[in-house]
């Protein structure tokens, strides 16, 4: 039996060494698994750079580089001094919310895309606004209700319908906050961050008219607790916008 030639070894030039992670990485990564395993929790002391370099068996310097990857995304707060250290930071929903129209921003998500996102949640939060809205969430929607029929009933210029698109902006954030659910409203003001722009180009007689109109009538459900109707008025109002925005995008 002829025996069989050794295996030719790929050889590619584009190979690289590769290097083990380093310590501040694997801190980092310990921490945050500590983090979702729930084993860690807001206010909780990890301790001072000492203490930590100590219980990983490591110079000080890579758990300070651990604490400073740890600051920017978030996770600890530290105090300098003799009782200072590393704590576990309190959430910040709006700090995601910017996080996250940031990336949203940089990927270069397209405006369908976001327009999409942005009925698949306005569409779950509005449901739940019909379930869940306080009297002090209702009270609040009427007030930019309000104010919105004011400018509309202003000469349409350049200022005032930027601040049309503001509050109306606002109206939105309202609707999705009287859903009481933070993860919805967090991922909301994010697209809304990066639509504004989008909104902001789209102002006419027409459009105010028909915001201020749509927004009565979905107000008006959700006050009454009508989820179905209301979600029916925001799903044909965002369809719209959608359509509209499709138009443009051929025509360019």
């Amino acid at each position: 039996m002829t025996p069989k030639s050794p295996a030719t070894i790929v050889r590619w030039s584009q190979w690289q060494d590769v290097k083990p992670q380093s310590v501040s990485s694997r801190i980092v990564d310990q921490v945050r698994a500590a983090l979702f395993r729930r084993e860690i929790k807001p206010g909780d002391l990890l301790g001072s750079e000492t203490d930590l370099a100590r219980r990983f068996g490591v110079s000080r310097v890579p758990v300070r580089d651990a604490f400073k990857a740890l600051q920017a995304l978030g996770i600890i707060e530290v105090k300098m001094g003799s009782n200072g250290g590393a704590r576990v930071a309190s959430g910040d929903p709006s700090r995601f919310a910017d996080a996250l129209a940031v990336q949203l921003q940089l990927v270069g998500i397209a405006a369908d895309e976001l327009l999409e996102a942005q009925l698949a949640i306005e569409m779950m939060a509005t449901e739940l606004a019909a379930k869940r809205a306080t009297r002090e969430d209702i009270d609040a929607l009427r007030a930019i209700l309000a104010e919105l029929q004011t400018i509309a009933a202003k000469p349409l210029t350049s200022a005032t319908a930027r601040r049309f698109t503001e509050v109306a902006m606002q109206f939105h954030v309202a609707l999705i906050d009287a859903a009481h659910n933070r993860a919805l409203s967090a991922q909301f003001k994010a697209l809304l961050l990066v639509l504004e722009p989008v909104y902001a180009r789209r102002s006419s007689e027409v459009i105010v008219r028909r915001v201020v109109s749509t927004n009565r009538r979905v107000l008006d459900a959700v006050e009454g607790g009508n989820a179905e109707r209301a979600c029916s008025l925001v799903r044909r109002r965002l369809e719209i916008v959608r359509a509209r925005q499709s138009v443009k995008a051929v025509k360019k």
